[in-house]
């Protein structure tokens, strides 16, 4: 009898494809996942600023606002430690965690739905923006610990693309619809809309197991994957131990250095452009919001459709180099020509060479990151690989404002060129040797 039970239970479990065993599922629920980063970044760089800027706030006060909304991004070693240390290996290594922080955004969203705060309450929507992207974070950290666990490294530079590129749509759409929800609703009608775009894509995924035989919910049978067993840390010396081993090399702190100044860009389209479209080019927050997200969007697509292909008909490192060169003309062009700009022809030009830009760069450095991960201590090593460059970005953004109100926003594009072209020139250091395709198996044994 009890044989019986244990065969039903089986079969239950394999009605529900596993992401390890399915190409198209792996690729599916990790697009749908970042897609769900898209809510809090998009509140925080899209929806808000120029909201902020139309109605009078400072290029200091915008810029301080999102260097504290962004700040948890910079917290996420944290987040990986705790995920490499604690599991719920019944349900898998990460899917317990993600699921976790999906239902934490949607009560936020609820809460902010509730609270209503208005044009004023700049501090208290950073609050809510900073406890957004905690949420966020913690997604984003088991998503990406979870790729590396389940994704051949073959796989790896595609998936990049989607992932990021799905994160940038993510964005683009909040920005838009919520660009235009808060002129007639405020913030309540944003909330609302960003808890149901969480809350459906979450059931959806959550359907879903790591590998076959692991429980669909807590209170569901299943057991822990003999692939689980062998990976879960059960101590945290020797977890601290391994991370710090595989970072501590020549090759990963100078890619970090590398990373966080080619963030630069992101600072010059995410940061400052808001201001400099509403108060200096007389744009309106909504045209703004959905200028800037229609780009986002099809520089996401963009990276989606055409990343795994390029990178392995190129090669990272060459796409990198190119993207980065294409960076610097755009910035020194816009330095260049900003005193005599009569029209704002010149900066849409600019910021959608910089999106379309900076989005392949980013989603390059993202993989080659990747690379290098160790899946045993995988949310650890890449959370740190991706937080050191957040925390830069985070600090620059809040630094942007005190640039213009002291040398004005040409001297930002010149400054985003000098930063760009010493990353590059870092990046080009460190990646000597390194994996050049998606294909890398050289990487894969060096990070182990």
């Amino acid at each position: 009898m009890q044989d019986a039970s244990l065969d039903v239970a089986t079969r239950q479990q394999r009605a529900w494809p596993s992401m390890v065993e399915h190409k198209p599922l792996r690729f599916a629920a990790t697009m749908i996942l970042y897609f769900m980063q898209g809510v809090p970044l998009g509140l925080t760089f899209l929806v808000f600023p120029p909201w902020f800027a139309a109605n009078g706030a400072s290029a200091l006060e915008v810029g301080a606002f999102i260097g504290f909304a962004t700040l948890p991004w910079s917290l996420k070693p944290l987040a990986g430690l705790l995920m490499d240390r604690y599991a719920y290996r019944p349900m898998g290594r990460r899917r317990a965690w993600i699921l976790i922080a999906q239902a934490c955004m949607v009560a936020v969203l609820v809460a902010l739905a509730i609270d209503g705060p208005d044009i004023t309450e700049i501090a208290l929507l950073a609050t809510y923006c900073f406890i957004l992207n905690v949420c966020g974070i913690v997604n984003d950290v088991a998503v990406d610990g979870m790729t590396i666990d389940l994704v051949p490294i073959e796989e790896r530079g595609a998936i990049n693309g989607c992932m990021y590129g799905s994160q940038i749509v993510g964005v683009s759409v909040i920005g838009f619809i919520g660009g235009q929800l808060v002129l007639s609703g405020g913030t309540t009608s944003v909330a609302i809309l960003c808890a149901i775009l969480v809350a459906v894509p979450s059931f959806i995924v959550g359907l879903f197991r790591e590998r076959p035989g692991e429980r669909l919910m807590p209170w569901t049978s299943g057991r822990p994957s003999a692939e689980c067993e062998a990976l879960q840390q059960d101590r945290w010396w020797p977890l601290l131990k391994e991370v710090v081993s595989s970072l501590a090399t020549v090759r990963i702190v100078t890619f970090l250095i590398a990373f966080i100044l080619l963030m630069i860009t992101w600072v010059q389209t995410e940061t400052v452009s808001p201001t400099l479209a509403v108060q200096r080019l007389g744009w309106s927050s909504d045209g703004y919001s959905s200028f800037a997200s229609a780009v986002a969007l099809a520089a996401g697509l963009f990276g989606i459709v055409s990343t795994g292909f390029l990178i392995k008909w190129f090669g990272i490192v060459r796409l990198a180099l190119a993207n980065g060169l294409i960076l610097i003309v755009a910035a020194l062009l816009a330095g260049s020509t900003f005193a005599a700009w009569d029209g704002d022809t010149l900066f849409v030009a600019v910021f959608v060479v910089q999106t379309v830009a900076i989005t392949l760069v980013s989603i390059l450095m993202i993989a080659w990151g990747m690379m290098q991960s160790n899946p045993a201590v995988a949310a650890s090593q890449f959370a740190v690989i991706m937080a050191i460059p957040n925390f830069g970005r985070s600090a620059m953004a809040g630094a942007s404002g005190p640039v213009i109100e002291s040398h004005g926003y040409g001297a930002t594009y010149f400054i985003t060129a000098a930063v760009t072209a010493v990353g590059l020139a870092v990046f080009l250091f460190a990646a000597r040797g390194g994996p050049q395709t998606a294909d890398a198996n050289e990487a894969s044994a060096e990070s182990r």
